[in-house]
């Protein structure tokens, strides 16, 4: 099934008129020699204008827009190139690098106080997450979002986060739901004045096309796309032409007229393949709609590889409902071509991704946070009727304690998953400023995959110890109403369960330290490394050693938690695979580098075989070596006793403040 890819990033500082014309003006200006402030304010309306024609300018604009910006203080323009990067990152699927640079914006917002802004990156911020697939976070933002803009009675972007709010019901497959926020959306745009936020209309007309597509009803959905159409190509939106020409090839193939479909397929691809607009998500939605025109017009084998095209930028970009979508056709193409094991493959794993959806906690949370907007809306109307009528002051006192009791829900709601947010927000600092273009596939999957076994890892302690030890106090309590009067009984059970509670604080203790030690966030790498150690010392299986020669000051955060996670993995092998006895780790700062050295006295291994495993251990490794441009040298023989790993990194950009720049 075809997923919504209508994502809007709500920047309005100018008014859209010939992209190349604007570009033009813009950059005959920047031939003046103006002023660093113009320069800067200049070089991010280039980043903006250039986001799908030409990304990888618009990038070096930004970067450059950033670089004066911060030189000189000037925090609004910096917010506002660092905010545009962050798009072009979203419109190439590099959603980690998009994150860091909306996370840096809203921080920009914050000091400057500026609601608005704030408002901007929690839209911005809710949409990659959508297209990550995390839609009870991105709720939220959008949320966040609406409350600000309410508060501020910003008409200019309300119609643009009630379209947010519902994709994300259209995501968790709300349609009825999904259509009311359209519609709203809808009527509010067309109650503006005819200006710049009325042009984006057709974004809210192609998500309604796509509702009605989803709910079967062809003829309506083929209608709303034609609606949005024109406005698409009035405001030059190329992004918007290639998702509204995908959907009409698809509303077309599944009424049976494959040529009509066919030419607006074309028309489509012709956006992607002369780089007018480039985005994996939405390409991968164009192949899978091609392979099942081709499927339905029995060409077999076209549809085999134009499936397994759209499967590979689903797994590039690891969105779940893309990868369930994706091995669903899979299975009925190969099943198709006679190829019935690969069928049954992609079925099994099309059924995976699909139970992995079918959340009902997440369908929870999205409730309650729902619950939490409309009870401020409530309370802002309670309190409004009390000035206008002090006779509904009783009925606004008990409006007001089931607003509280509400409140008090959502808190709870909150603190339960307190411990994942931070974690996410940890990994959010962690992401350098640009990464770099070409990254290979495999370190992508390696790092996506490191954070989903560390997720069921996490979620295998709290269930596994935890619960086992909630259940105990639980059947302790239990034993206080049947105790009677007995008050030997009665002091037993309190003693079991005061030492149930501190085996419960002592487990809360392990996993959030397996999970990111604070000590390395509040007091470096150094220590976080000994504590570790102490940790490895006290099981008695090994006696490691941490030594520091020439290095008095902390590196910058990406360093350390990059650096912590190599030697972490790396220890964790020599305590698996070596039977050694002693581990012994040194840092050695000289003038220009910094080399870290490994030694253990346990039995060597066959390197080729390490570096060709289809394990994590290694790619989580070079990858991260990678991010921090650190080299890395393994001495070891398999049949040897006595291992050595040397890593060098350099020390100049382990110090310096400002990591995004490292992989510029």
């Amino acid at each position: 099934m075809r997923i919504i890819g209508i994502f809007l990033f709500c920047l309005l500082s100018f008014v859209s008129y010939g992209q190349s014309q604007l570009v033009d003006s813009l950059q005959n200006i920047l031939k003046s020699q103006p002023d660093d402030s113009t320069r800067a304010s200049v070089l991010g309306d280039l980043c903006w204008h250039l986001k799908y024609s030409d990304p990888s300018k618009a990038l070096e604009y930004g970067h450059q827009a950033i670089s004066i910006a911060a030189k000189n203080g000037y925090d609004a323009l910096q917010a506002y190139a660092s905010n545009n990067v962050g798009v072009v990152f979203w419109a190439k699927s590099d959603y980690d690098s998009a994150t860091y640079y909306l996370e840096e914006t809203r921080k920009i917002y914050q000091s400057l106080n500026n609601e608005r802004g704030v408002a901007v990156t929690s839209v911005n911020l809710g949409l990659i997450l959508q297209n990550k697939g995390d839609y009870d976070t991105s709720l939220e933002y959008q949320l966040e979002a609406l409350r600000i803009i309410n508060s501020l009675e910003d008409q200019g972007s309300k119609g643009s986060v009630l379209t947010n709010i519902g994709n994300v019901h259209f995501l968790n497959e709300k349609f009825d739901k999904a259509k009311t926020y359209y519609f709203e959306a809808l009527e509010f745009k067309k109650s503006l004045p005819d200006d710049q936020f009325r042009q984006n209309l057709h974004k809210t007309l192609l998500n309604i096309g796509n509702v009605y597509d989803r709910m079967e009803n062809t003829d309506s959905a083929i209608y709303y796309f034609q609606e949005a159409l024109p406005y698409a190509i009035d405001s030059d939106d190329t992004k918007s032409q290639a998702l509204i020409y995908t959907d009409l090839g698809h509303a077309f193939s599944e009424k049976g007229e494959f040529n009509l479909a066919n030419d607006y397929f074309d028309k489509a691809m012709s956006i992607y393949s002369n780089g007018f607009y480039e985005n994996d998500y939405d390409y991968s939605i164009l192949l899978y709609s091609l392979a099942q025109n081709e499927l339905r017009r029995k060409n077999i084998g076209a549809a085999v590889k134009l499936a397994e095209q759209s499967l590979e930028l689903s797994k590039k970009i690891q969105n779940p409902n893309r990868l369930k979508d994706s091995y669903g056709l899979l299975a009925e193409v190969y099943e198709a071509n006679r190829q019935f094991a690969p069928a049954l493959e992609a079925q099994k794993l099309f059924r995976v991704y699909e139970d992995s959806l079918l959340n009902l906690e997440t369908n929870k949370e999205i409730a309650e946070l729902e619950t939490k907007y409309e009870t401020e809306k409530k309370d802002q109307q309670i309190l409004l009727l009390d000035q206008q009528n002090s006779l509904q002051q009783a009925k606004n006192q008990r409006n007001s304690i089931i607003i509280g009791a509400l409140f008090l829900v959502v808190l709870l709601l909150l603190l339960v998953f307190y411990l994942w947010r931070k974690q996410s927000q940890i990994n959010q600092q962690k992401v350098l400023s640009e990464q770099k273009t070409r990254l290979r596939e495999a370190q992508i999957q390696a790092v996506i995959s490191s954070e989903e076994k560390e997720r069921k890892r996490f979620a295998a302690d709290l269930h596994d110890s935890m619960g086992q030890l909630v259940s105990a106090l639980n059947m302790n309590i239990q034993g206080l109403k049947s105790s009677s009067n007995d008050p030997l009984v009665r002091n037993e059970i309190v003693d079991n369960s005061a030492t149930i509670l501190d085996d419960i604080q002592r487990e809360i203790r392990n996993i959030a330290f397996n999970l990111m030690p604070q000590v390395l966030t509040n007091e470096g790498l150094i220590s976080a490394l000994e504590e570790l150690i102490a940790r490895i010392n006290k099981s008695h299986q090994i006696q490691a050693k941490v030594q520091v020669f020439g290095l008095g000051e902390r590196l910058n955060e990406v360093f350390e938690i990059s650096l912590y996670r190599i030697l972490q993995e790396w220890i964790s092998n020599v305590l698996k695979y070596s039977d050694a006895t002693e581990l012994f780790i040194q840092f050695k700062a000289h003038e220009e580098e910094i080399i870290i050295t490994v030694e253990d006295n346990g039995m060597g291994f066959d390197l080729s075989t390490f570096e060709n495993s289809k394990g994590n251990g290694w790619r989580n490794i070079h990858t991260r070596l990678n991010l921090i441009k650190g080299e890395m040298e393994i001495d070891t023989q398999s049949g040897r006793k006595n291992n050595t790993l040397l890593l060098t990194i350099d020390k100049s950009l382990a110090l310096q403040n400002n990591p995004q720049m490292i992989n510029t």
